[in-house]
């Protein structure tokens, strides 16, 4: 709001400070907040980065547009754009309403005296309703998060497509980058599970690869509940009571139910994210290339050729827990894969898959896959 007495262009003047001391600290307070206006900040720094700050914090913000004063309006759109809700408007009676706020409420209060408690209180049901209700008064904020979701290139792609590639040093092989739910997926000999140290699989109903290969190939009763946690107990039982392995660690285990649902033979668990106690997880581009390796090693083994193993599928490994940046994954498991298929000329490795859970992913694998086709 505006400070001190000022004039409109109609000649009105409006005493600020007196509609603040009256009408809206009395609200605030009533509602039970602590009233600030931008000029009693009483700290050192940028007076603007502050006002910033309580507009993006202040569980409410009072915006007075009486003579419809620039730096307020600046203001206002700031705090549409960085706050949902409480954003209340008032105004003196008889000012004028911009075209691009005539659908807001907007309080009006009189010139004159004497009225003001009417006016504050007025002012303090507003703040109180919504506080209550956290309904969006905000015309911006759901347009930005239309905006952020169209553009978010992190949600899952859920349509399947294929896109394939064929090596120049290896006709007949095929990179191939897949998207979609996994669920439809048919047809891939193994998956790969990228999987901690401690070779702990995740829950069944967590969001990530690790937790849906535990899911599908759990065995289950005719009403889809759980009888047997067939993957997480076999994998359980190559560790032989160790409480970690060695990053780069490959062990393989059956598929459970996803041999009957989806052809799939062998689930391959790598090694590959590390946890740090207070830190969380990580890994790196040089395990990747080992875990890539003794994948493909283990697949082009005579157990694998004798059970025709012929494709594999990688997910981004090391990209989800682990921190990995996506480009550098997508690259160093490129990088790995090409060199595993040119050096070992006999390997009976047919169709290579990458896992590209989201439009970031595809791009990454995309952009990987265009410097070697």
């Amino acid at each position: 709001m505006p400070y001190g007495k000022k004039s409109g262009a109609d000649g009105v003047e409006t005493d600020f400070d007196d509609v603040y001391d009256t009408m809206i600290r009395p609200a605030l307070v009533g509602a039970g907040l602590h009233a600030k206006r931008c000029d009693e900040i009483e700290s050192a720094g940028s007076i603007h980065e502050d006002m910033f700050t309580l507009l993006a914090t202040a569980d409410v913000a009072v915006v007075d547009i009486t003579h419809l004063n620039s730096n307020v309006f600046y203001e206002l759109g700031a705090r549409h754009a960085l706050k949902p809700c409480v954003t209340v408007l008032i105004r003196a009676r008889g000012s004028a309403t911009p075209f691009n706020i005539q659908d807001l409420r907007i309080i009006e209060y009189p010139h004159e005296s004497g009225r003001s408690a009417d006016t504050s209180a007025q002012i303090q049901r507003f703040i109180e309703n919504g506080l209550a209700s956290g309904a969006v008064d905000s015309p911006i904020v759901p347009v930005l998060e239309r905006v952020r979701q169209a553009h978010d290139d992190t949600r899952r792609l859920d349509t399947l497509q294929r896109f394939a590639y064929a090596l120049p040093s290896r006709p007949g092989v095929t990179v191939e980058i897949r998207t979609g739910d996994m669920r439809m997926w048919r047809g891939v000999d193994v998956w790969v599970n990228s999987e901690n140290t401690n070779m702990q699989m995740a829950r069944f109903y967590d969001r990530n690869l690790s937790a849906s290969i535990r899911y599908l190939g759990a065995r289950k009763t005719e009403d889809g509940e759980i009888s047997e946690d067939t993957v997480a107990i076999e994998l359980s039982s190559k560790m032989k009571g160790r409480e970690s392995v060695a990053p780069g660690t490959v062990f393989d285990t059956t598929s459970g139910a996803l041999f009957e649902t989806h052809d799939v033979k062998r689930i391959f668990h790598a090694a590959l994210v590390q946890g740090v106690p207070g830190e969380g997880y990580r890994t790196s581009a040089e395990m990747v290339d080992v875990c890539v390796e003794r994948c493909l090693r283990r697949l082009d083994s005579e157990a694998g050729r004798s059970a025709g193993w012929k494709s594999i599928v990688f997910p981004m490994m090391g990209s989800g827990a682990g921190g990995g940046d996506v480009q550098t994954v997508a690259r160093s498991l490129v990088d790995a894969i090409v060199r595993y298929l040119t050096s070992c000329r006999d390997s009976h490795v047919e169709t290579v898959v990458l896992m590209a859970w989201n439009a970031r992913d595809l791009a990454a694998c995309q952009r990987a896959l265009s410097h070697v086709t």
